[in-house]
Order: structure tokens, then sequence, then C-alpha cells
């Protein structure tokens, strides 16, 4: 493996829950497993802890970044004004290729099951959208703030996808956001994004005080 692949790998499996929130990465350890000198293991965990992803504890080692409840509200804050600017951008592409898009996305969340998967998929769709958005965007400085954004967003996405509630209702304000983009209404698809982003924030919040309550 390259340097770059390592990074992927080891990103891809925070993201991916292998490696859960609170768990210490020991530079001995991945050495072991990537066959790679100290210093390059180093230089890569220094990039995740530029993506927010690990937190560096002086004299312990790196240790995967956990969520306070406040970061997910300014994390999602972020996302409205980055991504409601994207939605209402891509509704001034001409590109040719966007009905039949649209049309794919749709016809993949309309056939979703969310109880079933437990919004696994609904998860990775709702990606595809925010995605499609920001890419049709056509935007360098919001592409690249959306970019420096990214691993924090993968991550409270992984917050919503233990809830399908909450998936339920992203599925149903995608399918609107689509329907806004495939009528080029710019204002419309703004505002759709904003509330659907402000709408998942306040179900986390929610979620959040009841299981404080409960343990209470």
């Amino acid at each position: 493996m390259t340097k770059e692949e390592v990074f992927e790998d080891i990103q891809r499996r925070i993201l991916n829950e292998e490696f859960l929130p609170g768990t210490w990465l020991v530079e001995r350890d991945l050495v072991q497993t990537y066959g790679f000198s100290r210093t390059p293991i180093r230089e890569i965990m220094n990039r995740l802890v530029m993506l927010g992803l690990l937190e560096v504890q002086n004299n312990r080692g790196y240790q995967i970044r956990e969520f306070s409840f406040q970061d997910v509200v300014e994390i999602f804050n972020a996302r409205r004004s980055i991504e409601g600017s994207c939605a209402r951008f891509a509704c001034y592409s001409n590109r040719k290729d966007i009905p039949k898009r649209i049309e794919d996305l749709r016809n993949k969340l309309l056939d979703l099951d969310i109880r079933q998967d437990g919004g696994l998929k609904a998860t990775d769709l709702g990606d595809q959208v925010h995605g499609l958005l920001i890419e049709l965007a056509d935007n360098r400085y919001l592409k690249e703030f959306s970019s420096k954004l990214s691993a924090l967003m993968k991550l409270t996405r992984n917050l919503t996808k233990h809830q399908p509630t909450i998936e339920e209702h992203s599925r149903v304000a995608h399918l609107e956001i689509l329907d806004a983009l495939e009528k080029k209404d710019a204002t419309r698809c703004e505002a759709l994004m904003d509330a659907h982003l402000s709408e998942t924030c306040k179900a986390l919040a929610n979620n959040y005080v009841s299981t404080l309550t409960t343990y209470n």
C-alpha cells in the first residue's frame, strides 16, 4: 500500500465505525499493520487530526474523536450555510445529465425499505443527493469548504443511520429537494435543504435529551 492508501484506509475504518469513537490508535500497532515506519504513520495521523477525526493526547497518542452535542449542532449549522448555497447554485446548472441522475436517485429513494435495512441504504443515498448538489453548484470555494467538513459530516450521518425514523423523514426531504432541483426552483431548493438539515439536527437533539432523561 502507498501512504495515501493507508491514509484512506484508516479514514474509511473510522467513518465506517470499525474504529469506534474514543478508541486509541497506537503508532506501534499501525506500523505493524501497514508495514510503514513511524514517521509516515505520524504524518498520516496528523492529517486525520487536521480533518477533525482524531485528537492528540499528550504522552498518550491519538484518540478517535468523540462528539459532544455542541459539536453536532455547530457542524449542522455550518452545513446549513454551505449546502443551502450549493442547493441554490445547483439549480442554475445546465448539465445534460441532470434529469437522468435525478430520476435514478428518485427511484432508488422510492424503492427503499428503511425499516428493513435500518437506514443504512438511506444514509448512502442521502450522501449521494447532497453530493450531487455540491457537484452541480460548481463553486470551488463552496466545494473546498464542504470537503473540509466532509469527514465530520459523514460522522454525523452515522448518528442518523441508527435512527430509522430520522432517515424516513430525510427520505421525504431528499425527494422534495430533487423535485425542486428538477424544476430549477433555486429559492425552494435552498429553503428545503436548510429545513432538512435543521429538522435533522433537532431530531438528534431530541434523541440526545431523551437519552439523558433515561439515564437520569
